[in-house]
C-alpha cells in the first residue's frame, strides 16, 4: 500500500459550506448552518449527509438540503437518547436479577467469588473482573464503599477479602464486566427439576427462549449501549444481530438490513414486553419520524421496512 502525506488543511465553517454548495447541496440559511457547525465538527456531522450523496458523481442528488443532513442528526440523538434511557433501566434489572437467582441458588452473598460456579475455560476472565472490581472498590469514595471497608471483610476468597457481597459490588461494575459474569457461569449447575434450569428461567423473566439466547442479547445491548454511551451514530449504522428476534416478525415486514437498528428496536420491544417498563416504542419512533421527515424519508437506511408498524409485534 502507498501512503501519502495527509496534507488537508484547516477550513473554517464559511469554508465548508461554500464548498458543500460546490457539491450541489442546498443550504437554505448559510448563517444558520456556520453556526451549526462551530458546534458540531463537520467531520462527525458529514456522515448524516452521506444518504444525500450520489457516489458515482461525487456530489450530492438534486434538492438534497444542509437541513436534511441536520434533522437526520438531531433524529439520531433523540433516537440515541431514548434507547440509552431503556437500555440504562434493562442494565439494572439484569444487575438485580442476576443476584437475586445465583445468591438464592448458593446461599452466599459473596457467590462472584466462588470460581465452582463459574466455567473453567472462564475463571481467567472471572479473575480479572475480580481484580478491575477491586480496584474501583478500594478508590470509591461513595458512603456504601467507606462503610465497608471500615468495618468488614469475607472470608470466601483470600484473594479478595476486601470485597463486599454481589449486591454491593454491582454499584460499581461496569456493563461490560456483568455481561462477562453472566456468560461466565456454569449453567449446569442451576439445573432443577423436571428438566428446569434457574438461569433459563430468569432469561424468560426477559423475554428470551434461554439463558445462551439471553447472553447474545446482552453483548448486542452492550454494544449498542456504548455507541449511546459515547454519542456515536446508531440510526443507520451497523449493529450486532439479535439471536431469535428476526423470526418474531411477519415475514411482510421484515427488517430491509438485519443489521440495523430496527432490529435492535424490536429487541427492546420484546424485552419491554415481559419487564413492563412502560416505554411506548411505537409510538416513539412514530413521533421521531414525523418531526424529523428526512428520517422518515431514509428510514430504510435504519432497517425500518414499508409499513413497519403494522406487524403484530407492536400492536400490544
Amino acid at each position: 500500500m502507498a501512503y501519502r502525506v495527509y496534507d488537508k488543511e484547516y477550513q473554517s465553517p464559511e469554508d465548508l459550506v461554500f464548498y458543500m454548495k460546490t457539491k450541489g447541496l442546498t443550504v437554505g440559511d448559510e448563517q444558520s448552518a456556520q453556526k451549526f457547525l462551530e458546534n458540531v465538527n463537520y467531520y462527525r456531522f458529514k456522515i448524516y449527509l452521506w444518504p444525500f450523496l450520489d457516489a458515482t458523481l461525487s456530489s450530492y442528488v438534486p434538492h438534497s438540503a444542509f437541513e436534511q443532513g441536520v434533522e437526520l442528526y438531531r433524529f439520531d440523538e433523540e433516537l440515541r437518547n431514548f434507547i440509552f434511557t431503556m437500555i440504562c433501566r434493562i442494565e439494572i434489572k439484569l444487575r438485580s436479577k442476576l443476584d437475586q437467582v445465583v445468591a438464592s441458588h448458593s446461599n452466599n452473598p459473596y457467590w462472584y467469588l466462588e470460581n465452582e460456579l463459574f466455567l473453567k475455560n472462564k475463571i481467567y476472565s472471572m479473575d480479572g473482573v475480580r481484580a478491575s472490581l477491586a480496584s474501583y472498590f478500594q478508590q470509591s469514595q461513595d458512603d456504601f464503599s467507606k462503610h465497608f471497608k471500615d468495618n468488614y471483610y469475607n472470608e470466601v476468597n483470600a484473594n479478595f477479602k476486601q470485597l463486599p457481597p454481589f449486591w454491593v459490588l454491582t454499584e460499581l461494575a461496569t456493563f461490560g464486566q456483568v455481561r462477562t459474569v453472566y456468560s461466565s457461569l456454569e449453567k449446569s449447575i442451576f439445573q432443577g427439576a423436571q428438566n428446569t434450569n434457574e438461569l433459563n428461567t430468569l432469561a424468560h423473566d426477559f423475554g428470551a427462549r434461554n439463558y445462551k439466547e439471553l447472553n447474545n442479547w446482552i453483548t448486542a445491548i452492550r454494544d449498542v449501549r456504548n455507541r449511546c454511551a459515547h454519542h456515536s451514530r446508531v440510526w443507520n449504522a451497523n449493529h450486532r444481530q439479535a439471536g431469535g428476534v428476526l423470526n418474531k416478525l411477519d415475514p411482510k415486514y421484515l427488517p430491509t438490513n438485519n443489521n440495523k437498528i430496527y432490529l435492535f428496536c424490536v429487541l427492546l420491544k420484546l424485552i419491554d414486553d415481559r419487564l413492563d417498563m412502560g416505554f411506548d416504542i411505537k409510538r416513539t419512533l412514530q413521533s421521531l419520524f414525523i418531526k424529523y421527515p428526512a428520517a422518515q424519508l431514509k428510514c430504510h437506511s435504519a432497517g425500518f421496512p414499508r409499513d413497519w408498524h403494522k406487524d403484530d409485534i407492536w400492536a400490544k
